[in-house]
């Protein structure tokens, strides 16, 4: 594991960094991962799964096949957990000619995927803005959801599996934002004086 590791550190070091911002190191995105896996693994057993069950519960009693569905939004889950941190590929500057339109930064948001290959590629230009962490804000969750709900109406025309897709993602993505402290964690424990 540790050869694979140290493999995958060079790759990521000496090749795709070059095309990212200095400060995005793989152990960087390493320590992203390891902050943010412990509360996701909490959060499965404990909301995700329950929100499962009654979903597939529901499709039975509603006479749906909901797995389809299901197998989606649960990949939406896991990538919108992810999904502020693709803010790192925004940079800051108080200069307000040089800030990117809203439409730029929000492509980036709703499809990170395609945005990070031309990136990567070097066919994008660079993304600016004057705040820091720019989808790490509730604004920022809100616009997604409504993503995913537009994108979930064009995929299914039964309301609970329009509904699906934007539950998860918009969960995912508040998680992480409860990680980061951005918003307040509503499922820790209060500290008893």
């Amino acid at each position: 594991m540790n050869k694979t590791k140290s493999k995958f550190t060079r790759y990521w070091d000496n090749l795709i960094s070059k095309k990212l911002p200095s400060y995005v190191q793989f152990n960087k995105v390493e320590e992203e991962v390891k902050e943010h896996f412990a509360f996701l693994t909490w959060a499965f057993k404990r909301i995700i799964l329950p929100l499962t069950l009654f979903y597939i519960a529901a499709g039975i009693l509603l006479k749906m096949n909901v797995l389809g569905s299901l197998v989606i939004a649960l990949l939406i889950f896991l990538y919108s957990n992810f999904l502020p941190d693709t803010d790192f590929l925004i940079k800051a500057t108080p200069n307000k000619q040089n800030q990117s339109k809203w439409y730029e930064l929000y492509s980036l948001l709703f499809f990170a995927p395609v945005v990070i290959y031309y990136i990567l590629d070097g066919r994008k230009k660079p993304l600016y803005t004057k705040k820091n962490k720019f989808f790490h804000t509730f604004k920022a969750m809100l616009f997604y959801g409504l993503f995913l709900f537009i994108l979930g109406s064009i995929l299914w025309q039964q309301p609970l599996k329009m509904a699906i897709l934007p539950v998860f993602g918009m969960l995912g993505f508040a998680f992480h934002l409860m990680v980061d402290q951005k918003i307040k964690n509503i499922f820790q424990k209060k500290k008893q004086a």
